[in-house]
């Protein structure tokens, strides 16, 4: 328990102060005090009252701040508060003017993920992130902002952002977008609180100091690669041929006969499902912060059912055990695990495409598909509604989404030129399966 007495302090006196089990203070009056703690830490302090509250300030440790430079420190602050001034606000201002000024780029990586990224991002884009801001340590792993680790963030220039963007440029243009799309947003949370002058990652501002081509390697790629409908066939096939899991192989076809997203899609658990609807939990979708959502339904044709399967638990499990051989929580497949299986496959022989080409396909063919409205098909992708929709148009549109997503199954049956799955036949109808509470 804590105990203070009052004494007239000399160095002798300070010195000889020797550690309890306990911490305790020793004051000698008028707030001047200083608190031994069990490690043998010797702390200044500055205690008093402001507005009916206690309150302390730090005024460092002995014998690195002397008796002599503590009772100084003591008189100035003491003379803020006679005059009705409370010092501890002007010392925290202080500390965190202090703090600002020393802040290093890890310092701020870390404090930016903590507020901003985790928790409020999908587990795939966190760790994206995560692995541009702060790599991911593993041996060999390009870590582009090396030798910026221990500077201080308030002393990068837009030149130094340029000049480093040309460098990532040069080895991989998609790397150094990346960078600017991690970059650029945590420096605006530096910049709206005071932690930075200036965003060094604007991209208007980069652009001064780079030639045209590098500008035009940094400009934002628009995100069209769609299949024709050989692409769908030949994709079709070679998916069932290629090298993978099962798991992963039905997952893709599962993303083309839904248009949901990749994410969505490999962490479908059996407690979603019921009878031929697919609830999507609203917090597992882009929509999970936007308090006027719902959770999203997807209507189920025969051979998304069967796809899916009777499985209990995570549709598309992660086979990846612990390196120990101990067991592991189950949890999905990863996003970089599909797209690995994809790319050691050489993208099925086809040019260069990503998972979520899958859903831009979906959503493209539904535009030409007669009977299938543009609210139908935006109600399938679970895209927010715009302008005044948002708060006028409230319909779930599930008749709809039913009508369209068995359209689009009967386009593929056509493009393909049979049976979709080989244990179903071409002609199938699609009949609504019980739910399991039924």
């Amino acid at each position: 328990m804590a105990r203070s007495k009052s004494t007239m302090f000399t160095d002798m006196m300070i010195r000889k102060l020797k550690p309890e089990a306990a911490k305790f203070n020793r004051s000698e009056g008028n707030g001047f005090t200083i608190k031994v703690f069990p490690s043998g830490t010797k702390t200044w302090l500055y205690v008093y009252h402001f507005s009916g509250k206690r309150r302390e300030i730090n005024l460092g440790n002995y014998p690195q701040v002397s008796l002599e430079t503590a009772r100084a420190e003591f008189e100035e602050v003491r003379k803020k508060l006679k005059n009705g001034i409370d010092p501890g606000a002007e010392v925290i201002e202080a500390i965190e003017e202090r703090r600002l000024a020393e802040l290093t780029f890890d310092q701020l990586a870390l404090e930016y993920i903590a507020n901003n990224v985790d928790g409020q991002l999908v587990d795939f884009s966190a760790y994206g992130i995560r692995r541009i801001l702060l790599t991911t340590g593993k041996p060999g792993a390009v870590d582009d902002f090396k030798d910026w680790r221990s500077r201080k963030v308030a002393t990068i220039t837009t030149e130094e952002a340029a000049k480093l963007l040309k460098c990532v440029s040069d080895r991989s243009a998609a790397a150094a977008r990346n960078i600017i799309r991690a970059a650029r947003p945590m420096f605006a949370y530096a910049l709206a609180r005071g932690m930075v002058p200036t965003n060094p990652f604007i991209l208007g501002s980069v652009k001064s100091f780079l030639s045209k081509p590098v500008q035009i390697r940094l400009e934002p790629t628009v995100r069209s690669r769609t299949f024709s409908e050989e692409e769908i066939r030949h994709f079709w096939r070679e998916v069932a041929r290629c090298n993978g899991s099962v798991e992963i192989k039905n997952a893709l076809r599962l993303m083309l006969l839904t248009g949901q997203r990749p994410s969505e899609v490999l962490g479908l658990h059996s407690d979603e499902i019921s009878g031929n609807w697919w609830t999507l939990p609203k917090e597992r979708t882009k929509a999970r912060l936007d308090k006027n959502r719902a959770d999203h339904t997807v209507f189920l044709v025969p051979e998304a059912l069967e796809l899916i399967g009777t499985k209990k638990g995570f549709i598309f499990e992660s086979p990846v055990k612990n390196k120990a051989g101990s067991p592991v929580p189950p949890k999905p497949i990863t996003i970089n695990s599909l797209g690995h299986m994809v790319m050691v496959n050489h993208y099925l022989g086809l040019p260069r495409w990503g998972a979520h080409d899958l859903r831009r396909t979906c959503r493209t063919f539904m535009s030409d598909i007669d009977g299938i409205t543009a609210n139908a098909a935006e109600a399938i992708l679970n895209h927010a509604r715009e302008g005044t929709k948002k708060n006028y148009d409230q319909h779930r549109y599930q008749r709809q989404i039913e009508t369209a997503l068995t359209f689009w199954r009967d386009k593929l049956v056509e493009i393909i030129g049979g049976p979709l799955l080989p244990e179903l036949s071409d002609n199938v109808i699609p009949m609504r399966r019980k739910a399991a509470s039924e």
